[in-house]
């Protein structure tokens, strides 16, 4: 049988970085087919390429067996192909109708009527609920992943590209999002899954293909292969199994907070009587469906969201009316959620973002002036720390890509000793070796005495490094019952609510 997508010999090079050098990829009729690899192996540029938005430098594109060759995402979707990128583009302002539509109007007037009763047999046919009239910022992030796939039924996609589609997903949402996948295979649709969760891989996909540095180094079926095969194929060497080393026992709490209430943007309870405990030498993840809690909670944490009532101790001393300058100097550091509104100011260098939330230490300053060889020193171990591939100390921050800008603000918060790291995502964007890297960095200074609250949306990434995980839903916080600290079905259940 013919492939649905032959991809053959693709080359592309953007200036000294040759992106993709002569990658087949097939990739058959009714199937879920894995796409994986590091960051910068190809597979975004590969998808892009299939979806017309990159002309590639060489090679061929088919469907169903006919050369194409698109000069536009729209050729690309008038042939059948569709996107969902890995940041959504429903606009919370849209209802959801109007985003179901938004780019694929049937005319220059849209018979809402009618846009709603076919927006609701797409919807029942995927066994999907939506209020067609609600702004799209009431969805849940299962929601937004639910509607997007929708968009693509709605410009009548058969070929669907979804990239890391269950990124901000719970265990049980993912489990769901999937079955619709399958769905949409069995009828006849071609599916591919850019991803780095190979436990999805391996449960949910039927065909692998590895990329590594721009070159296809592995393609076979699901069930030839196995988490670690996969994994090493991924990475080019052997992975360790038990990376992170044996955890601190018994250390007294270090970061205390008891009943937090905190207010979100729009007036609600964001956080409705939180508490938690966090103990020299533990890392303790935060597991919790996207818009939980966590953001509201980091910045009451950090002297940035007033706190209604309630407390927040860092070993003895009550933050209360603390500024988040006061906080940085008493140990406190943060690896914030938006790197680029939060974190790096992209048209400075990186010796200038290297001293962000350092400024003020002694070791940097002469009166009024910033002492220019120790901050040298300073950026180059940030840099050198996580192998932050740069062009020069002296480059903006743009000049990096997202996954070494990740690196850097990773390391950054990690330099100087923190007695408590707020780390949200501290390894988004970065592949099997850098959050690696990234975690053990993190436990390492733990064991110095220090302790961590990690944020991660992948629960399987806190399972595997932390000491302990609590589920965190609408507001409030629920820890595992004793021994079951690790469980990820009883922490997936949390993540939505259920009892323990």
């Amino acid at each position: 049988m013919t492939p649905t997508v032959q991809l053959s010999a693709i080359d592309k090079r953007f200036g000294a970085v040759q992106a993709l050098q002569g990658v087949d990829l097939d990739v058959e009729h009714g199937r879920i087919h894995a796409l994986v690899g590091e960051n910068g192996a190809g597979k975004t540029t590969l998808m892009r390429v299939l979806y017309g938005s990159i002309r590639p430098d060489g090679g061929t594109l088919r469907l169903d067996g006919q050369e194409r060759r698109f000069r536009s995402s729209a050729e690309a979707i008038a042939a059948g192909v569709g996107m969902v990128s890995q940041h959504y583009s429903v606009i919370p302002e849209l209802t959801c109708l109007e985003n179901l539509v938004l780019g694929a109007e049937p005319g220059a007037v849209i018979h809402v009527a009618g846009a709603t009763e076919r927006a609701k047999e797409l919807a029942e046919r995927m066994g999907f609920e939506f209020d067609w009239r609600a702004e799209a910022a009431t969805l849940t992030p299962a929601g937004a992943q639910k509607l997007e796939i929708l968009k693509l039924l709605w410009r009548n996609s058969r070929i669907m590209i979804l990239d890391e589609p269950t990124a901000m997903l719970s265990p049980s949402d993912a489990d769901a999002l999937y079955e619709s996948l399958r769905r949409l295979a069995d009828e006849g649709a071609t599916v591919i899954v850019v991803t780095h969760r190979i436990p999805e891989v391996i449960l949910y996909c039927d065909h692998v293909t590895v990329l590594r540095g721009g070159v296809r180094v592995a393609d076979t079926s699901v069930p030839e292969t196995d988490p670690t095969a996969l994994a090493e194929l991924i990475v080019g060497h052997p992975v360790g199994t038990d990376p992170m080393g044996k955890p601190l026992q018994g250390g007294k709490p270090l970061l205390v907070v008891r009943d937090l209430v905190v207010r979100g943007e729009r007036g609600d309870e964001a956080l409705k009587g939180v508490s938690l405990d966090v103990a020299e030498g533990e890392v303790l993840g935060i597991a919790g469906v996207d818009g939980s809690g966590q953001r509201e909670l980091f910045q009451a944490l950090f002297g940035l969201r007033s706190i209604e009532r309630g407390s927040v101790r860092l070993g003895d001393a009550d933050l209360e009316g603390w500024s988040t300058s006061r906080r940085l100097g008493a140990g406190l550091a943060i690896v914030p959620e938006d790197r680029h509104d939060e974190a790096v100011i992209e048209s400075w260098s990186l010796e200038d973002n290297a001293l962000l939330g350092h400024q003020r230490r002694p070791r940097f300053r002469r009166g009024a002036w910033v002492v220019r060889g120790e901050q040298h020193a300073f950026a180059l171990a940030v840099a050198d720390r996580f192998s932050t591939k740069h062009g020069g100390l002296r480059h903006p921050m743009s000049s990096l890509s997202g996954g070494n800008q990740q690196r850097f603000v990773a390391a950054r918060a990690l330099a100087e000793d923190p007695r408590v790291l707020l780390a949200f995502q501290p390894a988004r964007g970065l592949d099997i070796a850098g959050a690696q890297r990234v975690y053990e960095a993190i436990r390492a200074e733990c064991t110095k005495g220090g302790c961590a609250l990690v944020v991660s949306f992948d629960l399987d990434e806190l399972l595997q490094f932390c000491d302990r995980v609590v589920a965190m839903y609408h507001g409030t916080l629920t820890d595992p019952p004793r021994g079951h600290e690790l469980d990820r079905r009883l922490i997936g259940r949390l993540m939505v609510g259920a009892k323990a």
